[in-house]
């Protein structure tokens, strides 16, 4: 792609046209997101390169402690081959990257490389629900990014060329698709952090773009500077699929509800996150107005996530709950483990909250790429945990729910889910229901789609072993598994095992 040339008004009119959005009232795949920043300086056209190194890192690759030292990792090392003179594809750097000598992890499945929209001519990319499309396909365990150009007058189409990463839009919640066009997007940008290095943009109407300025035709143009620029196409890095067809990525969350007990406000919140194969990409959030954006170091190998949250301008008082969300996409794995949940305080005291981990399998169902209408959905968990050493009043420490998204590969009629946390802890409530959408944040707090309640009962917890819950929903789901699936289907004994 060539170097942008409207920079001077883009830079006299960035911030007036700047759109901030409340964290809360947002969708972004990672947050903080990788950006890696070009040198700002004349004759260097490398925004290609380091969109492409953001988009490897948002996949999991490179090396380093935090998604942004891998994504500035892979930004050299691209440079070093392609230089900075040139502009070039966002495609071409990330295929050639994925076939070189820097990458260590062959074995992760993001290596689908997709173009979608115009190269050349630099006609603005002809799909109505384009806007929708990226929102969805961020949503789907993919990394976006965006190739622009900008209008002019006449019989020229389109003038320089930019690009810039996706990683977000308005539409808040937990989902994995949107139904309607959203109307902002949220990047990042090698050119520019004002207002920090997540910058957020109005897009026009489809059909009648850039109402202030020359246009090309329908297209999704957006307030970057006063000459609204317009996407001319997207690339995106997907995950492959195995030899059954399934997706060699997919989501996991883990929602842990927990309380301030302490009379003084807590002024930081603090855990880890962690599973039993190497995470791909992450997010994390709490429902914390003011929370700002954590400081995120990744484990080594990186496994999991340390999270740390200053809530300073907002501090917690007592007997307020905080919901901890967080989603990992993994290879065919699904389990977390929140460990190092902890308050902490202006004297530097800490209130610790207790350690739970949970995994779940689903039953492999045979020749499943041969069986008509097969799909994967979600198992939606939830349980109580409490100290029964306590009295009744004081019992109840904390609120988890989950979600495990099972390929199509697997039963949807057929699971076991384990538990663990401190000896002497217990579980209760535990309720496990069924969905074929992901929940949004607020539905998975009022999920009542239970087809297994255990009630009061209660499930004592330890660190070194389990109780399996193996559930048997034969005849119980709203769709059906397939067409005809008997006898396809690996025979597993019906049984919920509980003390």
């Amino acid at each position: 792609m060539s170097a942008r040339t409207p920079h001077l008004r883009r830079l006299l009119h960035l911030a007036a046209l700047l759109l901030l959005l409340p964290a809360g009232c947002v969708y972004m795949k990672m947050s903080p997101p990788p950006d890696a920043d070009k040198a700002f300086t004349a004759g260097n056209n490398s925004c290609y390169l380091a969109t492409a190194a953001n988009l490897l890192a948002g996949a999991g690759y490179g090396t380093g402690t935090t998604v942004q030292q891998r994504s500035d990792g892979i930004y050299g090392q691209l440079v070093a081959q392609f230089g900075t003179a040139s502009g070039g594809w966002t495609d071409t750097a990330v295929s050639w990257w994925l076939a070189s000598a820097h990458n260590t992890w062959p074995a992760n499945p993001y290596t689908v490389v997709t173009v979608h929209g115009n190269k050349s001519p630099k006609y603005p990319w002809a799909d109505a629900n384009g806007a929708q499309f990226i929102g969805n396909e961020l949503r789907s365990c993919k990394m976006v990014g965006l190739s622009i150009s900008w209008p002019v007058a006449g019989a020229t189409v389109g003038s320089g060329g930019h690009a810039i990463t996706a990683w977000g839009d308005e539409v808040g919640g937990q989902t994995d698709h949107i139904s309607a066009n959203p109307t902002t997007v949220r990047v990042t940008d090698s050119d520019s952090d004002t207002g920090g290095d997540v910058q957020s943009y109005r897009y026009d109407a489809y059909t009648s773009p850039n109402p202030s300025g020359a246009n090309e035709g329908n297209g999704w143009y957006f307030d970057y500077d006063p000459n609204h620029p317009y996407i001319k196409h997207i690339v995106t890095l997907a995950s492959a699929t195995g030899s059954t067809g399934a997706a060699l990525a997919q989501k996991v969350l883990g929602s842990y509800r927990v309380q301030q007990t302490k009379e003084v406000p807590a002024s930081d919140l603090h855990y880890s996150v962690r599973t039993d194969t190497n995470v791909l990409t992450y997010r994390t959030t709490i429902d914390r107005l003011n929370a700002g954006t954590p400081t995120i170091v990744e484990l080594q190998p990186r496994t999991g996530i340390t999270v740390d949250w200053n809530l300073a301008a907002n501090p917690v008082k007592a007997s307020t709950w905080v919901t901890i969300d967080t989603e990992f996409v993994l290879p065919l794995w699904n389990a977390i483990r929140y460990e190092n949940v902890f308050f902490t305080y202006p004297d530097g005291s800490r209130f610790e909250l207790p350690p739970i981990s949970w995994s779940m399998t689903s039953v492999p169902v045979e020749r499943a790429a041969s069986i008509p209408n097969v799909t994967g959905g979600y198992v939606v968990g939830a349980f109580r945990i409490v100290d029964p050493r306590l009295p009744a009043d004081r019992r109840f420490l904390a609120d988890y729910r989950f979600v495990h998204q099972y390929s199509y590969t697997q039963s949807p009629e057929r699971h076991e889910l384990e538990v663990r946390g401190p000896a002497g802890l217990a579980i209760t409530d535990v309720r496990i229901g069924h969905s074929y959408g992901l929940p949004t944040d607020a539905q998975l707090w009022t999920f009542d789609g239970w087809l297994t309640r255990l009630g009061d009962r209660e499930v004592p917890l330890a660190a070194d072993r389990a109780e399996a819950l193996r559930l048997d929903w034969t005849g119980q789901l709203p769709y059906p598994e397939g067409e005809d699936i008997r006898g396809r289907v690996r025979e597993v004994k019906p049984q919920l095992k509980v003390p």
